[in-house]
């Protein structure tokens, strides 16, 4: 006769809770300052935190990385393929093996650029990494250059520096990322500092913040439009909400007015009186947006 199961039961004789099931820690791990976070999976025996250095399993083989965050959901930009392990914490023998590493990039660089020079390539060789044996290297790099004369141009690199390499090409917004630098604020590149991965900018942002639509006041380094555009717009958006608009009429303190832009982060409004006739008869004032009251249209004159 078969034996029925009995409950789990703990010692005050209630039955024990199921323990809630943990999945695998996933880790979000970048290789470059203001990279671009990768996910791998931990092992249970692992326990990074934050800013740790790990070494992780990557297609072109081992490399170090640093920690950005932990989660135990998977994003889901990963879930279409099966995430590669983290191996280790680095050691001190792994940290010093990458930064033999990081020099030997330097000088992987220098001969991809004489190897460009010497064969005429319209091309610019941005930046390299290696992985942590050796083994294998990626080059970043930024040009038009036609497809038959990479593979001579790659297999001469790989022959001088003993190493698998690849060429990945990039666009002028990961080119001035890597080149690092101050923007036109006085500030390091945004880019560079902690932008992890570029938004869609348009021209619809800098009119909305009442830039100058002037190329030099609203293009980066990259000669692309700028990122702070993209980041700050809904900022200004919300703030423009408590505002006139602008072409629209309010009463000031010195009569109608018609107002013709805005100082959107400080609240003011710059206007013109009278709103009417011909431009060299009127004259601009700049009011707090709390000093003017709008005039419905049904209202004007």
């Amino acid at each position: 006769m078969g034996t029925t199961a009995q409950p789990d039961v703990n010692r005050s004789g209630g039955a024990r809770p199921e323990q809630p099931s943990v999945g695998p820690t996933v880790v979000g791990i970048r290789f470059q300052p203001a990279g671009k976070p990768y996910h791998f999976i931990a092992p249970e025996t692992l326990t990074p935190t934050p800013d740790d250095w790990v070494v992780v399993e990557t297609v072109y083989g081992e490399q170090i990385g640093q920690v950005t965050h932990l989660t135990q959901e998977e994003p889901a930009s990963a879930r279409s393929r099966k995430l590669r392990p983290v191996l280790r914490q680095a050691s001190g023998l792994d940290m010093a093996r990458h930064s033999v590493m990081v020099e030997r990039a330097e000088r992987l660089v220098e001969v991809a650029q004489e190897e460009v020079r010497n064969n005429n390539l319209d091309f610019k060789i941005i930046s390299a990494e290696l992985t942590l044996d050796g083994s294998s290297a990626i080059l970043l790099c930024c040009g038009n250059v036609a497809k038959k004369s990479l593979a001579p141009l790659r297999r001469r690199i790989a022959s001088r520096m003993s190493c698998r390499v690849e060429l990945r090409s990039v666009g002028p917004r990961d080119h001035a990322k890597a080149l690092d630098g101050y923007g036109v604020c006085g500030e390091p590149r945004c880019c560079s500092r902690f932008l992890t991965e570029f938004q869609p900018v348009s021209i619809r942002m800098a009119k909305d913040q009442s830039i100058s639509m002037a190329p030099t006041d609203i293009t980066g380094m990259c000669g692309r439009l700028r990122c702070c555009l993209a980041y700050e717009h809904k900022v200004y958006k919300e703030e423009a909400k408590n505002l006139p608009r602008i072409k629209s009429r309010v009463k000031t303190d010195k009569g109608i007015a018609r107002v013709i832009d805005l100082d959107i982060l400080k609240g003011d409004v710059i206007v013109e009186i009278p709103p009417d006739g011909p431009r060299r008869d009127r004259e601009r004032f700049r009011y707090p947006a709390t000093e003017v009251e709008v005039i419905p249209r049904d209202q004007q004159s």
